[in-house]
C-alpha cells in the first residue's frame, strides 16, 4: 500500500515539474547555457595547460569538492500536511515509503557527482598524477557516501531536536572529508574501502537507534515544504509560480533612487515600475543574485573571452528574467483608468530595464578592471552598451508583444 501511495505521488510530482520544465529549458536559456559552458570550458582548458608539475593543491581542491558535492541533494519525501492525520495509524508501514524516497532522492546527486568528478579529473591528472580510470573509484566512493548521507536524513525524520541533526551533519562531513582525503592522498581504492566501512557502520548504528524513535510529523511536513519552496524559487526565475508569492518591503532607504523621478504625467508607469522593482523581492532579489553571480564568475575566470561572454550572457539573463515586470500592474484596475497611453508602459519598462542593465554591466566591468588591460575593458564596455541598447530597443518590445499574444 505504501509503495503504491509513493508511486502515485511521484507521478503527480513529475507531472507538475514537467509543466514547468518547458519554461526553464526554452531555446534562449539553452543557447545561453551552451555559450556559458563553452566559455568556462575554454577558460578551464587554458588553465590546465599552465599546469606542468605535481602540486598538492590539486588533492586539496579535490578533497574540498568531493566533500562539498555530498551536500547536494535533500531527501524528497513528498509528504503532505494531511499525512500527519491520515498516515499516523500506518506509521510502522512508512519505513518502506521512506526507503523508496531515499533511493529516488539518490538519482540527482549521483548525476551531479558524475559530472563534478568528470570535470575535476583533468585537474587531478595534471596536478596529482592520477589516471583517468580512477574516476570509477571516486564516483563509486562518493555515491556510497551520499547514500549514507540520505540514510542519515531518513533517520533525521525521527529526530526531534534540530541541534542533534546539526551535530550529526558536522560529524558526517568530517568523516566524508577524511574518506575523500584517504582516496586522494593514499589511493582511490583505500577511499572506496573507507566509504564501504562508513556505510555499513552507519547502517548498523542507525538500525539500532531507529527502533526506539518515532516520526516527527510536523518537522517532516515543514522540511518538505521548505524543500519544495526552494525548488519553486528556482523555477520562479523563469516563470510565475502560483504556489510561490513574493512579498513587498517598505525599504524607505531606497527612496533616494526614486526621488529623482519627476512627478509628471508621462512618468506614471516609470515610477510604478521603479517602485515595484525596489519593493518587490521577486524582482530586486533576482536582480541582485544575478549581478553577484556574474561578478563572482568574472572574478574567478580572469579571462578576457570569458568576461566578455559572461557580461553579455548575464545581461541577457537579467533582461529576460525581468520581462514579467511589464505585466505587474495588469490586474490593478486603477492603472486601466489612468489617462495614459498604452505605449507609455512600453517606454517606461524600456527605460527602467536599460538603467538596470547598464548598472549591472558597469559592476561586472568594474571587476574586470583588476585583471584585464584597458583595451580589453573598453571592448567589454562597448559590447555591453551595444547589447543593452539592442536588447531594450528591439528584443524587449518584440518579446513583450509575443507574451501579450500568448495571454490572449
Amino acid at each position: 500500500m505504501m509503495i503504491e501511495i509513493w508511486k502515485q505521488r511521484v507521478k503527480q510530482h513529475q507531472k507538475k515539474m514537467m509543466k514547468y520544465l518547458k519554461y526553464i529549458f526554452n531555446d534562449h536559456f539553452v543557447i545561453v547555457c551552451l555559450f556559458l559552458v563553452g566559455a568556462m570550458g575554454y577558460a578551464y582548458s587554458n588553465y590546465l595547460k599552465t599546469l606542468t608539475s605535481y602540486d598538492v593543491k590539486g588533492q586539496l581542491i579535490g578533497a574540498v569538492v568531493f566533500t562539498g558535492i555530498l551536500s547536494v541533494g535533500k531527501l524528497a519525501t513528498l509528504i503532505q500536511p494531511a499525512d500527519a492525520v491520515f498516515m499516523l495509524p500506518k506509521e510502522k508501514a512508512m519505513e518502506e515509503y521512506f526507503k523508496q524516497a531515499k533511493w529516488r532522492s539518490l538519482w540527482l546527486p549521483s548525476f551531479v557527482i558524475l559530472v563534478a568528478v568528470a570535470v575535476l579529473m583533468p585537474l587531478l591528472v595534471a596536478m596529482s598524477g592520477f589516471a583517468f580510470s580512477d574516476i570509477f573509484y571516486f564516483v563509486t566512493m562518493l555515491i556510497i557516501l551520499k547514500e549514507t548521507d540520505l540514510n542519515a536524513q531518513v533517520l533525521n525524520l525521527k529526530t526531534k531536536e534540530t541541534s542533534d541533526w546539526i551535530k550529526t551533519r558536522f560529524l558526517l562531513f568530517g568523516i566524508y572529508l577524511i574518506v575523500s582525503s584517504l582516496a586522494l592522498f593514499i589511493h582511490p581504492i583505500v577511499g572506496l574501502v573507507g566509504a564501504v566501512v562508513v556505510a555499513v557502520s552507519y547502517r548498523f548504528l542507525a538500525n539500532q537507534k531507529n527502533v526506539a524513535l518515532t516520526y516527527q510529523w510536523e518537522k517532516m511536513i515543514k522540511d518538505e515544504t521548505n524543500r519544495m519552496k526552494r525548488i519553486y524559487q528556482f523555477i520562479n526565475l523563469f516563470t510565475d509560480i502560483p504556489a510561490l508569492k513574493g512579498f513587498v518591503k517598505r525599504r524607505a532607504y531606497l527612496d533616494v533612487f526614486l526621488n529623482p523621478i519627476q512627478k509628471k504625467h508621462k512618468n506614471v508607469f516609470y515610477y510604478l515600475y521603479a517602485r515595484a522593482f525596489v519593493r518587490g523581492t521577486e524582482y530586486s532579489g533576482l536582480y541582485i543574485r544575478l549581478v553577484v553571480i556574474a561578478m563572482l564568475l568574472s572574478a574567478l575566470g580572469q579571462s578576457f573571452i570569458l568576461s566578455l561572454f559572461l557580461t553579455v550572457i548575464f545581461l541577457y539573463l537579467t533582461g529576460f528574467q525581468l520581462l514579467p515586470l511589464y505585466f505587474h500592474f495588469d490586474n490593478l484596475s486603477l492603472t486601466v483608468l489612468y489617462p495614459v497611453k498604452i505605449n507609455n508602459k512600453l517606454q517606461a519598462i524600456k527605460k527602467l530595464m536599460l538603467i538596470l542593465m547598464m548598472i549591472e554591466g558597469l559592476l561586472i566591468i568594474g571587476v574586470s578592471v583588476f585583471y584585464l588591460s584597458f583595451i580589453e575593458v573598453l571592448i567589454i564596455g562597448v559590447s555591453a552598451i551595444a547589447f543593452n541598447l539592442g536588447f531594450c530597443q528591439f528584443y524587449l518590445p518584440s518579446r513583450i508583444n509575443k507574451m501579450i499574444k500568448l495571454q490572449h
